[in-house]
């Protein structure tokens, strides 16, 4: 990605070497985030071109570290994981954010070419040069998934070219003494190129804006695990997956592969024994802060999240668990309670014993029943947006990708409801967006996870608690019921906060019910599903 070229005369180069760098950052009024951020992508820049002898660029480099990576972290928690497509405000944000990765790489690059060309300063710093840019080349790459966005295949391309420049410099798997801050653990140029893979592979278009914080402190945790052979692996529980150097891509499965001497083979065992280590201590009790997964790390999303890692990793995630078919057909889509609830009961809602409105009562003394017009004329433009998306392949157990059609307005969400409706079918099927990834070429695809049954709509009210705050009288529900095969039992879709195990609603549809809240399901976005036991 190009940055934006600096005016002459409009910002002055602060400092010229380590120690007034050192001066002038601590001057930086990192309270204001969005301010540092500006400050130090112009003053990367600026000192990049102000021709300092490499050997105090690096220095200078290497003391700005640390308040990039703090203005960084906290600038991405703003659109981190948001719906697409982003605000404005969060493009505009994340294209700066991008931009100081850009301008940290290019100053290191610059590093780079000065130790090739043998300058004296940098005879001994090859390796961390190299480290470093691996490293930030691989935030830059973790800034398009925090947005579900596809890496673009230029930036794998100068990933994979600076790990085959620390290849055939010797120092790939050298473990990198870093002689600037004593306090960092040591690392090499694989373990950076790794970090990078392992993000990859994960999966993060599955994960939520949570998950992600968590797997970029994991994989920094754990990429010196993995490791790069040049020659196929000896036979293993864990798929082989392989690299082309010579590509524009991340790792992919080794099996057909013709052997090319650009290939390497990504060697995942010590991380899977790792995992597995720490998930049966979490099963034996001990907490994650007490096996270093992070203070703020609660279970039982934590163990969830480190088994996902590991079907990912370890046990082809990374592929399709069953087959899917493709197929052209355009499907009708809504997301949201509101108005799933109003396409599957056909009309606006109304809550039990409520009177009818004045064009209500015409239309019933009229056509002895309320007309769609007027359905739609009271449903609140929420209730009632439709989008026409392309549905790309099926698979039997209700996974779909879908491609949203480009003009399409509503925001998206990861693990919002959604509902779908097929063809020239009269149903909509109820689910949960499962992933979302945009293109290179800006294509949205959305994968989608269909809960099974046919949902009915209800209005519901607590029977026995109070509703959440700012809740009064009924709320909109959806009940989906009880299947034989394969055996599912019947489960109520709520609104966020009102899921507690024991509860009883009262449901009002064709028959008023009460139903007991057992055990959570899911809990999306922007609903809660658990199973129920009703009676009439």
């Amino acid at each position: 990605m190009a940055t934006q070229p600096i005016m002459p005369g409009t910002v002055q180069l602060q400092f010229n070497d380590g120690a007034s760098c050192k001066r002038w950052i601590e001057s930086l009024p990192l309270t204001n985030v969005q301010s540092a951020q500006n400050a130090l992508t112009q003053q990367i820049a600026l000192v990049r071109q102000a021709g300092i002898a490499p050997a105090e660029l690096l220095r200078v480099l290497e003391a700005l570290r640390e308040p990039v990576a703090y203005v960084q972290h906290e600038l991405a928690r703003k659109y981190t994981g948001r719906p697409l497509p982003l605000e404005t405000s969060e493009t505009a944000l994340w294209t700066r954010t991008l931009g100081l990765w850009q301008e940290l790489i290019d100053g290191y690059l610059a590093c780079r070419d000065a130790h090739v060309q043998g300058d004296p300063g940098l005879k001994n710093h090859g390796a961390l040069v190299v480290m470093r840019c691996l490293r930030y080349t691989s935030c830059a790459m973790f800034e398009h998934y925090r947005i579900y966005r596809q890496v673009p295949a230029e930036l794998w391309r100068k990933l994979h070219q600076l790990y085959v420049f620390a290849e055939q410099s010797g120092f790939a798997r050298a473990t990198v003494a870093n002689t600037f801050n004593h306090e960092e653990t040591d690392s090499s140029c694989a373990a950076a190129y790794c970090r990078a893979l392992l993000a990859q592979l994960a999966n993060p278009f599955a994960m939520s804006g949570r998950q992600m914080e968590f797997l970029e402190r994991w994989i920094e945790k754990w990429s010196g695990l993995a490791s790069l052979a040049s020659q196929p692996l000896p036979p293993s529980a864990i798929p082989v997956l392989a690299i082309d150097l010579a590509g524009g891509a991340g790792p992919v499965f080794a099996e057909g592969l013709e052997p090319l001497t650009s290939l390497r083979y990504l060697d995942l065992e010590q991380i899977g024994r790792t995992l597995r280590q720490v998930i049966t201590l979490l099963k034996q009790g001990q907490t994650p802060a007490q096996l270093g997964l992070g203070e703020d790390a609660r279970q039982p999303g934590c163990e969830n999240l480190l088994m996902l890692l590991y079907i990912q990793w370890c046990r082809a995630g990374t592929g399709r668990g069953e087959l899917r078919d493709p197929t052209e057909e355009k499907a009708q889509v809504c997301l949201g309670m509101h108005a799933a609830h109003f396409y599957i009961s056909g009309r606006a809602f109304r809550a039990p014993g409520a009177s009818l409105s004045r064009q209500e009562e015409h239309d019933m003394q009229l056509f002895g029943h309320i007309s769609e017009r007027t359905e739609r004329s009271l449903a609140s433009s929420e209730s009632s947006a439709v989008e026409s998306w392309q549905l790309i392949n099926q698979s039997n157990s209700g996974f779909m990708c879908m491609l949203r059609e480009p003009d399409a307005q509503m925001r998206i969400g990861h693990n919002q409801l959604v509902a779908v409706r097929r063809g020239t079918s009269k149903l909509f099927y109820l689910g949960l967006v499962q992933w979302l990834r945009v293109g290179e070429n800006n294509e949205l695809f959305v994968g989608v996870r269909l809960f099974p049954g046919i949902a009915r709509a209800v209005a519901m009210k607590p029977a026995n608690f109070n509703a959440p705050s700012g809740i009064k009288g009924f709320e909109r529900g959806l009940l989906l019921p009880e299947l034989p095969a394969p055996s599912t039992p019947a489960t109520l879709i709520l609104p966020t906060g009102w899921y507690q195990p024991g509860r009883f609603v009262e449901l009002h549809g064709e028959q008023k019910q009460v139903a007991k809240l057992v055990n959570l399901l899911e809990k999306g976005s922007d609903f809660e599903r658990c199973t129920v036991t009703t009676a009439v």
